[in-house]
């Protein structure tokens, strides 16, 4: 039996949550079919993350919005350094992840800076990543891309100032051409770091970019 990674009572399943905590985790079940965002109708067709806007990866898909139980988990992740936290919601997201959007792909992540993840001690991007491409038997090139350019963290910053942010923050170590990827990330905000990795690996031959992600975050839900 697992226990509840929330209020530590018993559950007798692979989830991560119990009956009661799981009822504060909402699933996204209804995406954007451009960007993969929360809409509130399957009837919008552009919604407000991606209208106007440049987009370079091919579909992401989040299994959660970023709220309550799940939002505070990721917080404990990150700023608790619990990479016990980090490891059972990435075989989550492992096993819950599409076939269609994942076969036959090469399985990156967003780097951190050397001195960043020293701090941290563990990049919870790249222990997702390492369980979705074990579960699914695909490539894991956990070198292929390098944060070249120091960041002000994402959290905080508006569109534009995300994407001024990334611009010329990554590169790659070798070529790409011809190849298939898949972007792994524990949270989605604007797409904006996944739609930058997008961009240099389309600029330099991929033929194709998903992203799949364990939260997205919406203003629907703060």
């Amino acid at each position: 039996m697992n226990a509840c990674l929330i209020c530590g009572n018993k559950v007798e399943n692979k989830y991560f949550l119990c009956d009661t905590c799981n009822n504060f985790a909402l699933k996204c079940e209804r995406r954007c079919p451009k960007c993969g965002n929360f809409i509130l109708t399957n009837e919008e067709k552009n919604c407000y993350s991606c209208r106007g806007r440049k987009i370079y990866f091919d579909k992401i898909y989040s299994l959660f919005i970023y709220s309550g139980a799940v939002s505070q988990l990721i917080s404990e992740m990150k700023y608790g350094k619990a990479a016990h936290i980090a490891e059972i919601l990435g075989e989550y997201l492992a096993e819950n992840a599409p076939q269609q959007l994942v076969k036959e792909r090469t399985v990156i992540f967003p780097p951190m800076r050397f001195f960043d993840k020293l701090l941290r001690s563990f990049n919870q991007a790249e222990i997702f990543a390492d369980r979705v491409a074990r579960k699914h038997n695909l490539k894991f090139a956990p070198k292929l891309l390098k944060k070249v350019r120091k960041t002000k963290h994402q959290a905080g910053l508006g569109y534009e100032e995300r994407i001024r942010n990334l611009t010329d923050a990554f590169s790659l170590t070798r070529n790409v051409k011809g190849e298939k990827f898949l972007i792994v990330d524990d949270v989605c905000t604007t797409a904006s770091t996944i739609n930058e990795i997008a961009k240099i690996l389309k600029e330099n031959g991929a033929l194709s970019v998903n992203g799949i992600t364990f939260a997205r975050r919406t203003p629907y839900f703060a």
